[in-house]
């Protein structure tokens, strides 16, 4: 018996139309809807979406700085290489919500990628320099910056943004 054209073939399936126009169709439709919007909304507000989202808007930050050229303030700094751009994914690993919602990431005019935390008159920043250094500072409006330092270990990168965490909540 031969094979009608098309058949067997995916795209030569057609779905039945939706029985909109009778009870069950209509019922349906506005429950599909419902639960459409409600599983919309819930995302949208939920702890984790916004850590994605805050999380997603850092790492673009962090990759727009690759494109940087060598005298990108026009007074001769450096820009990011690979071993800032490395080290600064390592940072980002370790950031909870917290850092990220208060977080810019900048060139640094001494060659590396920086990491700058503000929240009213407290600041902190951590820098990945080209070099493969992480230092950072903290202060509270004019007062003498302190030094938050690290080895570059993972356990020293989360100690010294323990140290940011404490700081701007403070």
């Amino acid at each position: 018996m031969p094979v009608a054209e098309g058949a067997g073939r995916l795209d030569a399936f057609e779905f039945p139309p939706l029985a909109e126009n009778n009870a069950v169709g209509q019922a349906g439709q506005a429950l599909w809807t419902r639960v459409n919007d409600q599983l919309g909304d819930s995302v949208r507000n939920s702890v984790f979406w916004t850590a994605t989202i805050l999380l997603n808007r850092a790492q673009m930050q962090l990759a727009a700085l690759a494109s940087l050229k060598s005298n990108w303030d026009t007074y001769g700094a450096s820009a990011p290489n690979q071993v800032a751009l490395d080290n600064g994914v390592r940072l980002l690993e370790h950031m909870t919500p917290i850092e990220l919602s208060v977080l810019n990431i900048v060139p640094s005019a001494e060659g590396g990628v920086g990491f700058c935390f503000a929240v009213g008159n407290r600041y902190a920043d951590i820098e990945s320099s080209n070099e493969g250094d992480i230092l950072g500072v903290k202060y509270v409006g004019t007062d003498m910056p302190v030094l938050i330092e690290t080895d570059g270990s993972d356990a020293s990168i989360e100690a010294a943004l323990e140290q940011v965490r404490t700081h701007i909540s403070a």
